[in-house]
């Protein structure tokens, strides 16, 4: 398996009473899970999607993006029966984002990249960050039609509806990839906690100040985005 180093970041922000958010870092996978639904419901569907992803791709170096996908859509089964099991988890879901070492026919090992909602994950190459996943939301609806810039959707009054997450229907649609394991690269994966508080260009600089240590550079960006404001619950992995 291609040697990996991760580090991890949470916080509930600067205004939210508690953090909704759960994360997962560890050998071959890597996830981060922002909720949403009522008292507590939130935390509960974000920590069922973690420990369901963690449960169904252990570290065997031998599982493939379609069992990453698998775990996902399993997630949101779970999650959409104990809405309506439980009334007071009622309405409760989650957004996704995921990496994961995957077996690849060509290369041997892969990148396997998955997400549904608005959680995002990046890649820095060369000293570019690249945003790899496309945010399941209203305002990228409004900035795919050339509505508003990305700058605008940030601090849009409606940035946080999202268009696609786990547990509000009974099925749910998972956009997934593979892509090369290349030396040096760097991955984020966040919630829009961090990136509705700081630019990509920021996020860049911090993780050039912190090339050797993830786990500083998580709680970096952790730390720059309560600074920012913290609206929100801000969750990082760096890889």
């Amino acid at each position: 398996m291609a040697v990996l180093r991760w580090g991890s970041a949470s916080h509930e922000g600067r205004l939210r009473a508690q953090n909704e958010d759960h994360a997962h870092a560890g050998e071959g996978l890597f996830v981060v899970a922002d909720g949403m639904g009522g008292h507590l419901a939130g935390e509960i569907a974000s920590e069922m999607a973690v420990d369901r992803l963690n449960e169904r791709l252990p570290i065997t170096g031998e599982n493939t993006r379609d069992e990453l996908v698998d775990a996902i859509t399993e997630a949101n089964t779970e999650i959409y029966q104990g809405s309506i099991d439980d009334a007071d988890r009622a309405g409760m879901g989650t957004t996704v984002t995921a990496i994961a070492v995957v077996v690849d026919p060509h290369d041997g090992e892969a990148f396997a990249v998955a997400n549904v909602g608005d959680s995002r994950s990046y890649v820095l190459r060369h000293g570019r960050l690249r945003q790899l996943t496309i945010d399941h939301s209203f305002v990228q609806e409004l900035v795919a039609e050339g509505a508003i810039t990305r700058d605008e959707a940030r601090t849009h009054p409606r940035r946080n509806i999202v268009t696609r997450a786990l547990g509000i229907e009974p099925y749910v649609r998972v956009d997934s990839w593979t892509m090369p394991i290349i030396r040096g690269d760097r991955f984020v994966l966040c919630s829009d906690g961090l990136v509705d508080e700081i630019t990509d260009e920021a996020i860049t600089e911090i993780l050039a100040e912190h090339t050797d240590d993830p786990e500083a550079a998580a709680q970096a960006l952790v730390d720059a985005a309560n600074e920012a404001g913290g609206r929100d619950n801000i969750t990082v992995v760096v890889v």
